[in-house]
């Protein structure tokens, strides 16, 4: 496991963050990444709590685990959690999250670990030997390897920064994985300003992001058709957000409450605190 980190530090237009490798290079680095991060792990940081409510961190990896052998084609576990026992549980997508999870609880942390790594390397063997246009059987749908590979970077990466947090080691902002993540985070600005936010026509907003590894600004304004876009440079008068790269994964990936990302930003101008309160986008 021992490999050379590359790492990445992007300043400018932050539409051009993109990973360095192609997309199913980039997902097994953040699969290989978890793996060296869970391999110095005790059996008491692998019981810890995460940023996810009622997931430990032996949990986060059953989950990772239980999306992979889906993506496989395997079926959903045949079994029925205590459901009035995980009262974080809420509604039938979370149930269906949280089935792959409860069934591995009690796994031993090297069997996880082992199934983690053997689960993903089947999986890229599987697409590797398909035809590049094969549709990957996913929750409601198929969808092209290049979209599935690039949601599950985003899922794994920013569940390695929830297992990070539990056990207190930040880092790995700068990685493929992070980039992948960061670049599918600022493509979802224009539809938050644009539709969540709902902004008028002409209105512009400038974020900028201050680091780790990853700085710079992007740019959006609502056009005259009653969609957001990027420009390419500042509109006097628009509204500004500042604020750090793990901030804004914490905001968009709703792991902390909308008060603590207010705080953690700097803002001006209408509607720069809207759009941060409508920032979380993931279940």
């Amino acid at each position: 496991m021992n490999r050379i980190r590359q790492t990445f530090v992007m300043t400018g237009d932050l539409r051009s963050v993109s990973s360095q490798t192609d997309p199913m290079t980039t997902y097994l680095e953040s699969i290989r990444d978890i793996s060296q991060l869970l391999e110095g792990l005790d059996q008491s940081q692998w019981n810890l709590p995460t940023p996810c409510p009622g997931w430990t961190v032996a949990d986060i990896v059953a989950h990772l685990i239980d999306l992979d052998a889906m993506a496989l084609g395997a079926p959903k576990p045949d079994h029925e959690p205590d459901w009035a026992s995980l009262p974080h549980v809420k509604g039938s997508s979370n149930q269906f999250t949280e089935r792959g999870v409860d069934y591995r609880r009690g796994t031993p942390p090297q069997e996880l670990l082992k199934q983690l790594n053997d689960t993903a390397n089947a999986l890229m063997e599987f697409l590797t030997n398909n035809s590049p246009n094969i549709k990957v059987p996913w929750v409601k749908d198929e969808m092209p390897i290049e979209l599935f590979l690039s949601m599950r970077t985003f899922d794994a990466w920013t569940h390695e920064q929830d297992i990070r947090s539990a056990i207190n080691a930040p880092g790995n902002l700068g990685t493929n994985p992070a980039r992948t993540t960061f670049q599918r985070i600022i493509n979802s600005i224009p539809l938050i300003w644009g539709k969540k936010v709902g902004a008028p026509i002409g209105s512009t907003l400038t974020l900028t992001v201050t680091g780790p590894e990853i700085e710079g600004s992007v740019h959006i304004q609502m056009g005259p058709d009653g969609r957001a876009g990027f420009v390419d440079a500042p509109v006097a008068g628009a509204a500004t957000i500042t604020m750090s790269w793990p901030d804004l994964l914490y905001a968009f990936s709703g792991r902390v409450p909308v008060a603590d990302s207010l705080a953690a930003a700097d803002t001006s101008g209408d509607l720069a605190e809207e759009f941060i309160s409508q920032l979380s986008s993931t279940p």
